[in-house]
Formats: structure tokens, sequence, C-alpha cells
């Protein structure tokens, strides 16, 4: 059962799989723990004002948002976009169960 609403973003970058993701919940530290465990790096800088997180996956999955939103951004390779979004969505939907 997913929790999250996905939509297509527009945009003007050399990538065309880019999505916006609104999750029924805050991102939080718990969010931010699940997505250090499936990434290879993953950055949190609290020392903003509006504190951001960066992780990148390793299939090249690039996850990026702010702390506290409900909102995520993620771009997808474009040699392999359609695995690479089935294999993010499958694993979005265990985050908080």
């Amino acid at each position: 059962m997913s929790h999250f609403e996905c939509k297509k973003v527009e945009n003007c970058f050399v990538s065309t799989a880019v999505f916006q993701y609104r999750l029924g919940y805050k991102i939080d530290d718990e969010f931010i723990n699940w997505l250090e465990k499936i990434s290879i790096t993953c950055k949190c800088r609290r020392d903003f004002p509006r504190p951001y997180f960066n992780a990148t996956l390793a299939d090249g999955t690039q996850v990026k948002g702010i702390l506290g939103d409900i909102a995520v951004k993620v771009v997808y390779p474009d040699n392999d976009s359609t695995m690479c979004k089935e294999a993010f969505e499958k694993n979005l939907s265990y985050c908080r169960q």
C-alpha cells in the first residue's frame, strides 16, 4: 500500500526523469535513517535555516529534499529510469511500515 503521490516534474534540466513524491508524513530523522540505509551516499545539512538532504542510491537515483517538508524530488538516471523508479517506489512503500 503506497502512502505517497507521484508527479512528473516538468523542467528545463537535461534529465527527463524527474519526479516529485508527496509523502503522507513530514520528513524527519526516521526518513533520513531509512535513506542512509538504502543509499551509497547521504548528506544532511542541519546547519542551514532550511535543513536539506541529498542522497545517491547505488543505481544512480538522486533523492533531494528539505527536513520537515512532505515532498522529495527524485532524479532517475536516464539510461534506466523505469526500472530505477519501480525499485525506489517499492523501497519507499516499506519506509514507514
